[in-house]
């Protein structure tokens, strides 16, 4: 059950980091949010990195992906 609310809430942040109506700062904080689930969250990160409309969002996906590989401590800030 757990890991099915882990699931739901990943796919959640995913795509309110996607979601080009919402403001950026909220599109930001939602990909702060995905590190709390460390390794689990590089398929969402991965995915915005590819996909997203904003650079910012691309970087700051791709700066936290390569921290959760290099298995650093990822804070959700910057």
């Amino acid at each position: 059950m757990e890991m099915e609310n882990e699931k739901i809430a990943m796919e959640v942040l995913k795509n309110i980091a996607m979601d080009p109506g919402r403001v950026l700062v909220e599109r930001q904080r939602a990909i702060d949010a995905l590190t709390l689930f460390r390794e689990s969250a590089i398929p969402a990160l991965q995915h915005i990195e590819r996909k997203t409309d904003m650079d910012v969002l691309r970087q700051r996906s791709s700066l936290y992906l390569g921290r959760i590989r290099e298995g650093a401590v990822v804070t959700m800030t910057l």
